[in-house]
């Protein structure tokens, strides 16, 4: 399977702690059948925007060397690429349009776009046509944790309208975020709003680096080759650079 949201980069933000927590991460993918991760850091390092504490295109590729470097020391075959988890905001994009923003795997081609927690702006129909003109696609990351999406799940269906792309965190499915989150999950599924499923790893324990169970729980709305699909052929498109889905 391909992972393509992760925090397994150890000590850059809210992810893994360290590098013995981010081995172990690895240890726990490779376990559940995971292949290839894109680690995907968030752009701002703190929760507020600080443009002096940026996990840039630079930082993170710095970062991909060395754990690289430590996984094939330990013997963890488990394919590490590089990608950022990118907030909805001005100085998010004006750091994408001066290329220090990484889009999945360095590709120029798709981007993670986390949208803001408590609104949707007017404008966000307009950046994504203007993100696509450019080349790129959006991925909206999580959409079933955001309130607004979880009160009108038809509010993410504009944005597929649009050529956007959604990503489904696993343990949403699984019950990790609440029943009220799993519902929306499900219901986002079952519209066809959803077109990948990924981890979004912070840890060993609350979020785990796993996806077969929620495979599972997917093949039970969508049907198991639908939703192998979701963590093996679409992801695979989408690290390559490839149409998707």
């Amino acid at each position: 399977m391909i992972d393509v949201h992760s925090h397994i980069l150890p000590g850059i933000d809210d992810g893994a702690r360290d590098l013995e927590e981010a081995l172990e991460m690895a240890r726990l993918a490779v376990a559940d059948g995971i292949r290839v991760m894109v680690a995907t850091p968030h752009l701002f390092k703190h929760k507020s925007v600080d443009l002096d504490a940026i996990n840039e295109k630079r930082v993170i590729l710095e970062h991909i060397d060395i754990f690289r470097d430590r996984l094939a020391a330990e013997g963890i075959a488990l394919e590490i690429l590089p990608g950022c988890d990118v907030p909805l905001s001005v100085d998010a994009l004006s750091l994408l349009a001066e290329d220090r923003v990484l889009t999945v795997n360095d590709g120029k081609r798709y981007l993670l776009l986390e949208l803001p927690h408590f609104s949707i702006p007017p404008s966000l129909e307009d950046i994504c046509f203007r993100l696509q003109s450019r080349g790129l696609t959006p991925i909206i990351t999580h959409p079933e944790r955001q309130p607004l999406i979880k009160e009108r799940p038809d509010r993410l269906g504009r944005l597929i309208d649009l050529g956007c792309l959604a990503q489904l965190t696993a343990g949403s499915l699984t019950g990790g975020f609440g029943r009220r989150v799993a519902k929306v999950s499900r219901q986002l599924v079952k519209k066809g709003y959803i077109h990948l499923l990924a981890s979004d790893t912070h840890n060993t324990r609350g979020r785990p680096p796993m996806l077969s169970k929620a495979v599972s729980e997917l093949s039970k709305l969508v049907g198991p080759e639908q939703a192998r699909a979701m963590v093996t052929l679409i992801p695979e498109k989408i690290i390559r650079g490839e149409p998707a889905p």
